[in-house]
Formats: C-alpha cells, structure tokens, sequence
C-alpha cells in the first residue's frame, strides 16, 4: 500500500506540472457529460415519469452511474487503455519489475481530468436529492451513498479489470469495452424496468451493473424490496472483484510479446 501510495502521488505530481491543462480538460469533460443529462432531462420532462421513475429519482440513478464510471476512469487510466500494452510490447517493462504489474498499472497516469465527470455527477445528485427532499425523507439515501459509490466503483473496475485480461487472447479490446462498460453503464441510467426480459437478465448477472444503482435505489425510494437489496451491491462488487482477479492472474500466463 506504501508503495502504491509513492506511486500514485509521483502521477499526481507530474500531472500537475501542466495544471492549465488539467483545469481546461476536467471543465471540458464535466460540461460535455452535463449536456449529455441535460438533453436527458429534457426528454424526461417532456414525458413526466418512466416506469413510475421521476427525473429526480431517475436523475440520482444517473449520477451514481456517472460517478462510478468516472472514479474508475481517474483511478485506472492505463487498465483501460490496455490494449496499448498489448500491442506495442510495453506489458514486457511491467513484468521485468519486482513489483505486481496490476499495482503498477493502477497506479500510472491518474486521468484527474475525469474528475469533472465526478463533480458533475455530484452536482446532479445533489440537484435531484434537492428535488425529491420536498416528498420523503433523504437520511436514509444519504448515509448509504459512500458504500454505494464504493461499489460501484468497484464493480467498474471488476468488470474493466475483466476486459482487460481478454487482450492476453486478443491483444485488441475496444470493441469489448463497448459490450462490457460503454453501452451497460449508459443502460445503468434508466431504471432496469424499462428493459426487456432477456437485457435485464444480463445486467442483474453477467454485467451486474443493476446492483450499481437500481437495487437499492428500489428499496431507499421505496419502489419495493427489502433491507437486503442494501447488502446486494456489497456482495455482488466483492464477487465480480474476486472472479476479475482470479481471471486476471490467470490470463496473465498466456502472455507472450507482441511488440511492433
């Protein structure tokens, strides 16, 4: 932990050697992901409610998914660029040094532009909590939300960590990227009920982002379930971490260097 700790604070350091940079990069991904909400709101507006969700309660699901996301992408830039590794050969120079190749990766090039998208995603949730505040009682959210956005994070980087070990067989991942965080996680911001049978199935399983979000946003709205839908996402998040190392540590054995 000391070691990653060095590690992530020298990042940080170089990253903020360019601090306009920084500051014009996290501005500009924290107002093109506030756009995307706006244009959501504003259809959502136009419809009233989806499946009994209003656009506050849809509006928290939303924040959680992007802020989930976003923590990921700041804290794992290089995981998900992995394919890079992969392709020119540059996995070889983490697998030469006396230290795990995952702490090394986790722990290179923090993207602090993506804490725009945090903040954004904050913003929001505190907007809709505003709005939602004046027709029940919020304590109950509020206090669950650290362990919510714990797991979601960590169920993003589970199934990230999942997709990068694939390249060791196919040395490109994007495309997996799409099927496996892209296009689930912007599922994640609508309620799981307005999907059809066999979608909801994948997402309360295979891709559990479900557990993100809607289950235990359907017992703290009371829109049914019981206390455990509280403890769901904490299980489902240290299994899918678990099965993603385990994949992880055993796809590394089929590595062989691809260079350029």
């Amino acid at each position: 932990m000391k070691l990653y700790i060095k590690l992530v604070s020298a990042s940080i350091r170089s990253r903020m050697q360019y601090k306009m940079n920084f500051i014009f990069s996290m501005v500009s991904y924290g107002v093109i992901m506030m756009i995307d909400f706006v244009l959501l709101a504003a259809i959502l507006n136009g419809f009233g409610q989806i499946k009994g969700w209003n656009i506050y309660e849809v509006g928290i699901l939303y924040a959680i998914s992007s802020i989930s996301l976003s923590l990921y992408r700041t804290l794992a830039p290089e995981l998900h660029e992995f394919e890079k590794y992969m392709i020119e050969g540059e996995f070889d120079s983490l697998l030469i040094r006396p230290v795990s190749p995952l702490v090394l990766l986790l722990s290179k090039n923090l993207d602090l532009s993506r804490i725009g998208g945090i903040l954004q995603g904050i913003l929001i949730l505190c907007l809709s909590l505003y709005g939602l505040s004046q027709e029940q009682e919020l304590i109950y959210i509020a206090a669950y939300l650290p362990v919510i956005l714990v797991c979601g994070c960590a169920i993003s980087y589970s199934l990230a960590l999942f997709t990068a070990t694939l390249a060791f067989w196919t040395q490109r991942i994007k495309d997996f990227q799409t099927f496996m965080l892209y296009a689930p996680f912007n599922a994640a911001n609508y309620p799981m009920n307005i999907y059809p049978g066999w979608l909801k199935m994948i997402f309360f399983t295979v891709i559990p982002v479900a557990f993100i979000n809607y289950v235990p946003m359907l017992y703290l709205l009371q829109k049914g379930g019981s206390l455990y839908f509280l403890l769901l996402p904490i299980f489902v998040a240290a299994l899918f971490f678990y099965v993603s190392l385990k994949f992880w540590n055993y796809g590394i054995q089929f590595y062989h260097s691809t260079g350029t």
